[in-house]
């Protein structure tokens, strides 16, 4: 009877242990792909914004995102994921809009290739 007790248990440890595991491996998955050089820019602005708290820099940076996408210039998943900053932004979830907008940046960030050996 003990045996069966203690392999439960070891069983509910071990799906806990995946179910965190995989909750977390979740959470830390990018949020975004690569952006280019153009949306970058407009998400740099976006940050500012956010951190001024500027609804009328929203709103021309939204105004300047549409019109890089009519033109062809910006992708069109990367004008949505500005946009929907931008709305989080103007629904007046400042922080939540900067924190999305900053990941958004980081994501961008590519690994250097290794040093190569010096000996």
């Amino acid at each position: 009877m003990m045996e069966n007790s203690t392999r439960n248990i070891t069983l509910v440890v071990l799906a806990g242990v995946v179910v965190v595991g995989g909750f977390a491996w979740w959470l830390s998955r990018p949020s975004y792909g690569e952006i280019s050089d153009k949306g970058y820019d407009y998400a740099m602005a976006l940050f500012a914004a956010c951190n001024g708290r500027s609804t009328a820099k929203i709103e021309k940076i939204v105004s300047m995102v549409e019109q890089s996408q009519i033109a062809g210039e910006l992708p069109e998943q990367e004008a949505a994921w500005l946009k929907k900053i931008a709305s989080n932004a103007m629904e007046g979830n400042w922080e939540s809009a900067n924190a999305s907008v900053r990941t958004l940046m980081e994501e961008q960030a590519k690994r250097a290739d290794p040093l190569p050996q010096l000996d």
